[in-house]
């Protein structure tokens, strides 16, 4: 017996599919803002008064905002807080997504086999 299954992601079919995409459309926007959402904001509070010359390959130069802010000034763990939000808050941040999705799924899947 061949049964056809339509899954689709913009439109979930049953309550254990729209639980699981509602769930991972939180987590990517959860994503979405820690990875975008923290260089706008390092984009909003460099001081523009703080600028660079650089000389392109052509011989032009250009002056440009070097991107200074409170955020790249402050030290954290021994790092400027820029970096180490990047290089390793990001990571565990996925990290701990990852944790946490499988425990939801887990849940859900054990609530559903019930049924």
């Amino acid at each position: 017996m061949e049964r056809d299954v339509n899954i689709n992601f913009f439109r979930p079919v049953g309550e254990f599919m729209t639980k699981d995409v509602s769930m991972k459309k939180l987590i990517l926007v959860i994503w979405f803002v820690a990875t975008y959402g923290f260089l706008f904001l390092l984009k909003l509070v460099a001081d523009p008064s703080v600028t660079t010359q650089v000389t392109l390959s052509t011989g032009e130069v250009v002056t440009q905002v070097a991107g200074q802010s409170w955020l790249t000034e402050t030290q954290f763990l021994g790092f400027p807080f820029h970096y180490w939000y990047s290089a390793q808050f990001c990571i565990a941040l996925y990290v701990f997504l990852c944790w946490w999705y499988c425990k939801f799924i887990d849940k859900l899947e054990k609530e559903h086999s019930k049924k």
